[in-house]
């Protein structure tokens, strides 16, 4: 069965791609690269494989620049069942993106600082690594805040495919938080 004739299986097949892009970007690099406590640690491994650190940039722009076609592919496979309630996953995933976009310049500002450049010649290295590692928990700081919005329309979806009786009067108000009890 072709895509085009099975809108779920399209949307599933490229949110799961873009979670691969995602999973490398946001876990793995990370994971390999970044010493908690450690600035200088951090930094000799960021120059050591600086393609690596490159490579998780790219992939977070990547995957969220795919992700947009998932809100996309989420919309149309739900706008069936109501406009409103497809507008609002559409809304709640195209909010984070620009979050998202905007936060990778914390770890090209990391980059900037390890590598040195001449404009950075009035910090010793010490300082410059610390720099980065503040950069890099921006970073982290900025992925918190997008998460928010992650979080919302997956609770929203969740309660959408379950339709769980306590996200019904949410579903209904429009509001992305469940209703509260009683």
């Amino acid at each position: 069965m072709s895509s085009t004739k099975n809108p779920a299986r399209f949307a599933g097949l490229l949110y799961v791609l873009t979670s691969i892009v995602g999973f490398f970007a946001m876990g793995y690099v990370p994971g390999k690269l970044i010493v908690h406590g450690n600035a200088a640690a951090t930094a000799s491994n960021i120059l050591a494989s600086e393609t690596l650190f490159r490579l998780g940039i790219a992939g977070e722009l990547i995957g969220q620049a795919g992700f947009i076609f998932v809100a996309l592919a989420i919309y149309d496979l739900l706008k069936g069942v109501s406009r409103r309630h497809a507008s609002l996953m559409v809304t709640l995933i195209v909010v984070s993106i620009p979050i998202a976009f905007a936060n990778e310049l914390n770890s090209i500002a990391a980059l900037v600082l390890v590598r040195g450049a001449d404009f950075l010649s009035i910090f010793d290295k010490p300082q410059r690594d610390a720099l980065a590692m503040l950069f890099l928990n921006l970073h982290h700081q900025g992925f918190v805040v997008a998460e928010i919005f992650w979080g919302l329309w997956s609770f929203r979806s969740r309660c959408w495919c379950t339709g769980r009786d306590s996200c019904r009067g949410s579903w209904e108000s429009g509001s992305p938080l469940p209703a509260s009890p009683g």
